[in-house]
């Protein structure tokens, strides 16, 4: 207890620290992002975050001697991904070059090669019986490529991203103290350390009025694969069920998943960007970006609650399994309600109502009693409208 806890002191401490030495230095190397249709928030904003959470997370590991609780193959995984990451920050790579860099990254974390895959829980069909182990084995490199998607996908509001990775390593270091996995909850606190000292300097709060720091393409892919190969991880040297370990990421993965069927049902590309995503619904219905990364990170937590205790309490996995139509039911209700043509009338005519409220005034007389002539006074000045947008 007391190696974690003064391990995790270490990396919060570190991580605040990096986090401004690298915001002085982003600009000169190009790594700051800049407000848009889609982005909408004030100024440039540097795109470091994810490079002193990961920093930390290596030095610490290395420091104290830890780093052989995670095998060579996902350090090398992790260093790819932050490097894809940091060249797409600068300069927008394509989406084939990024989705090509993270099946590469995929197939390093899951190392078929160990000759080990996850753990189902639920008996296979004996027709899948002799082909189990590839077919175990693809499903692991398409969750690390979908979990890296989704982690860069949510990351469209201030603390978000962050806090859904904080509340999944969470649960995920306390069922591996609780499963026997000891050698992996070191790693995940250490992590989640990192993360909370970005989040103090990313996330809305009475001292942060908007985020002055943002993850970047790297910060959040690099969370997503990492706590994908921390998930697969656990379910292998836990024996837990993997469909039981959903519990702890359904929330971003459900929207990933509603946001690519969406799409393609539109007649768009799934990797296309827009402001479909599940923080877009719930700003669009005029919740603050606080409240809203409030509302869906509180869902991670309680999703990851339910999941943990079932595992805990041995819970049947069939059980467990099925009973993910329960959020993917209650996410794709909310999808359906704010996404109906009358609810999106409805907020698009109420900032209408707002801006024109706020952007124009009729002239009036300040003192009808003073003897003016109004029709030859002159216009009166146009007021300059505010800034409307939060950061997002």
């Amino acid at each position: 207890m007391f190696v974690w806890i003064t391990n995790c002191l270490a990396a919060l401490s570190v991580s605040a620290v990096l986090i401004v030495i690298l915001k002085k230095v982003s600009p000169a190397f190009a790594l700051v992002d800049y407000p848009d249709l889609r982005k909408r928030h004030d100024g440039v904003v540097p795109l470091c975050g994810g490079i002193a959470i990961f920093a930390t997370f290596t030095m610490v590991m290395l420091l104290r001697d830890r780093a052989s609780a995670l095998p060579l193959n996902f350090w090398a995984g992790l260093l790819i991904t932050l490097l894809v990451g940091v060249l797409d920050d600068r300069n927008e790579l394509s989406a084939v070059k990024r989705l090509a860099a993270q099946f590469v990254v995929a197939l390093i974390l899951v190392n078929p090669l160990a000759g080990t895959a996850i753990v189902t829980g639920i008996a296979l069909p004996p027709g899948l019986l002799n082909v189990s182990f590839p077919l175990l084995t693809l499903v692991a490199v398409l969750f690390i490529v979908g979990l890296i998607n989704s982690w860069n996908m949510i990351d469209g509001v201030d603390g978000l991203a962050g806090g859904a990775a904080a509340v999944a390593l969470f649960w995920l270091a306390v069922i591996a103290a609780l499963k026997g996995a000891g050698e992996l909850v070191l790693p995940m606190l250490v992590l989640l350390a990192a993360v909370c000292g970005f989040l103090a300097f990313n996330m809305r709060s009475p001292w942060v009025a908007r985020a002055k720091i943002f993850l970047g393409d790297a910060g959040s892919t690099a969370l997503g694969a990492t706590i994908a190969f921390l998930v697969i991880a656990l379910s292998i040297r836990a024996e837990i069920a993997f469909p039981v370990l959903l519990w702890i990421v359904i929330v971003p993965v459900l929207d990933t998943l509603s946001l690519i069927v969406r799409r393609m049902h539109a007649g768009r590309s799934p990797l296309a960007a827009d402001r479909w995503h599940l923080h877009h619904l719930l700003l669009d219905r005029s919740i603050s970006p606080a409240k809203t990364t409030i509302i869906i990170v509180a869902a991670s937590a309680v999703c990851g609650g339910i999941g943990c205790a079932g595992i805990v309490t041995g819970v049947s996995n069939l059980l467990m399994t099925v009973a993910l139509l329960l959020p993917l039911t209650g996410h794709c209700a909310f999808v359906f309600i704010a996404s109906k043509p009358g609810a999106i009338s409805l907020q698009r005519a109420a900032r209408t109502a707002t801006v024109s409220q706020l952007t124009s005034m009729p002239p009036m007389a300040v003192r009808p009693d003073l003897n003016v002539n109004h029709a030859s006074a002159p216009p009166p000045a146009k007021s300059r409208p505010g800034i409307l947008s939060d950061a997002v």
